[in-house]
């Protein structure tokens, strides 16, 4: 299972498809867990900030250890992906930044600025310009692209090939907790859940579909 944070409704001036760790100045994602009928998945809640229950970010380095779980390329290394450390994990700017008509202190612009310096979690940006020109919009390409995070679990119980996960069938309900230290902007938590239907093959060619 997967669960985002994004704008709602999207704003056509920045990256639709920017999915933020936080929203809240001076803040971060504490911790986040699943709780599927009455079981807790993982069993202890993601840790997100340096100090339970403080307000700054570790890097979420548990979490990302989760989101590769979740998409089984834990110490894959044939892979190759934009993740990092710019991306993942970061909090609301210390400061907004303005491109174009838009100020925005949130990581939405997608490689349209760079990090100078980080105070307490909190990036400093600026714009990349052409020199001696006023305007944006031109080649020049700076390193922080759009915030990418996930709160992610893995219900598999095996990397092999026979039946396991969990039977959601069975289960009454399923929900989400996760503490910020500040309270969020009105933007929407999105979760998306992968799952799979089997089919059961019995006598007489009489066919069985478990979903």
């Amino acid at each position: 299972m997967f669960t985002v944070q994004r704008r709602s409704p999207v704003v056509s001036t920045t990256d639709s498809g920017a999915c933020f760790y936080d929203t809240a100045a001076a803040s971060t994602l504490q911790s986040y867990q699943y709780r599927i009928g009455g079981r807790y998945f993982p069993a202890s809640p993601v840790q997100c900030s340096i100090v339970l229950g403080g307000a700054i970010s570790n890097g979420a380095a548990e979490a990302y250890v989760e989101l590769e779980k979740a998409l089984n390329i834990v110490g894959d290394y044939r892979l190759s992906t934009g993740v990092n450390s710019t991306r993942w994990g970061v909090p609301l700017a210390a400061a907004a930044l303005t491109i174009g008509v838009q100020a925005s202190a949130h990581s939405e612009w997608d490689y349209a600025a760079a990090i100078t310096t980080v105070l307490l979690g909190a990036p400093f940006w600026f714009k990349v310009e052409q020199p001696g020109v006023t305007t944006v919009g031109n080649g020049f390409c700076a390193n922080v692209g759009s915030a990418c995070y996930s709160s992610a679990v893995s219900l598999e119980t095996s990397n092999g090939l026979e039946i396991s996960g969990l039977n959601a069938e069975e289960q009454s309900d399923i929900s989400f907790s996760c503490n910020w230290a500040v309270a969020q902007a009105a933007f929407a938590l999105e979760v998306y859940s992968y799952y799979d239907a089997m089919m059961v093959l019995k006598e007489n060619n009489v066919v069985e579909l478990i979903q």
